[in-house]
């Protein structure tokens, strides 16, 4: 069933896109968060065809340079990250930015005072690597130590964490700035900028691709890389056959840490994915929607997200 449901909604995507409201009609989008988009996508379909016909449910993928919003200009490339797309809604003042989609909480200060967020979900970041199966040098569990002293360059080979292999040097990688998943690593799960080069021994900045994309990682890297990696996108791009989700893993996979699973009690790399709107004149029938969206778990689970 969710299957069908989710390859309807990558199918009808652009259509969807493209649809003219009626007179009465009116047009609800969303940019932001790579992390989350793939499920948005789906939820914005099913909500439309059984829900909300009336009305026209748009979300843009992160960094999409095809997709539109009826009647309206966005930056091209769409907003690319939670960040972006927070920023975006911020600075909208002709109504055609109706939420952001974000993998990180509000910010203290202008975002905490006018934005509102509704908890989409649960999800975790984890480090990602090719498993030594298939040629990797990762160990299947690490460390968070370990992950910081290689995010300060304190370690630089894989033979330098338990369990690992190789001596070639590990290449750090992190997500595109403006990315909640990597705004969420650095502050949650390093607890230091590994673009700061005060931080530690590099001498070189990690570095960044798409988020979430093992095939972003360079070829010849891939044996020996590191990258953040959201278990719900990984697990939504596992489900490509149910999903439509395009498979980008590259063969990476997520890494335990520190003896537990992505998702497991405890987890380092926990988190809650929301969705955003702007708290004052907020609509009704908006609000609606993000909360009946928080509220489909078998949905979501299929994506990878937690109730």
């Amino acid at each position: 069933m969710f299957g069908k449901i989710a390859t309807a909604a990558a199918a009808a995507a652009a259509a969807l896109f493209m649809a003219v409201p009626s007179a009465n009609a009116a047009t609800y989008a969303g940019v932001g968060s790579d992390t989350t988009q793939d499920v948005m996508r789906a939820l914005t379909e099913e909500y439309a065809t059984t829900v909300n016909p009336t009305n026209t449910w748009v979300s843009i993928d992160a960094g999409s340079t095809t997709q539109t919003i009826p009647g309206c200009t966005i930056s091209n490339p769409a907003p690319n990250g939670s960040s972006a797309g927070i920023n975006a809604l911020l600075a909208d003042s002709t109504g055609c930015i109706d939420y952001a989609r974000s993998s990180r909480p509000l910010k203290t200060g202008t975002e905490q005072s006018t934005l509102t967020a509704v908890r989409l979900g649960g999800d975790s970041v984890s480090v990602a690597a090719l498993p030594q199966a298939a040629g990797g040098h990762a160990p299947a569990n690490i460390s968070l130590a370990d992950i910081q002293k290689i995010y300060k360059c304190e370690i630089t080979n894989w033979n330098g964490v338990a369990g690992g292999t190789s001596s070639d040097p590990i290449v750090r990688y992190l997500p595109q700035a403006g990315s909640g998943t990597r705004d969420f690593f650095i502050t949650s799960v390093l607890g230091f900028d590994p673009t700061d080069l005060n931080t530690g021994n590099c001498t070189t900045q990690p570095t960044l691709v798409q988020e979430n994309r093992g095939d972003a990682v360079a070829t010849a890297d891939r044996d020996s890389a590191i990258l953040p990696y959201s278990k719900a996108a990984w697990t939504a791009q596992a489900n490509s056959g149910d999903t439509g989700v395009p498979d980008h893993r590259a063969g990476f996979v997520l890494l335990n840490i520190n003896g537990t699973a992505p998702g497991g009690t405890g987890f380092v790399g926990n988190r809650d994915v929301y969705n955003v709107y702007k708290t004052a004149g907020a609509d009704p029938t908006l609000v609606a929607f993000l909360n009946w969206a928080a509220a489909q778990n078998d949905f979501k689970a299929l994506y990878g997200f937690t109730a």
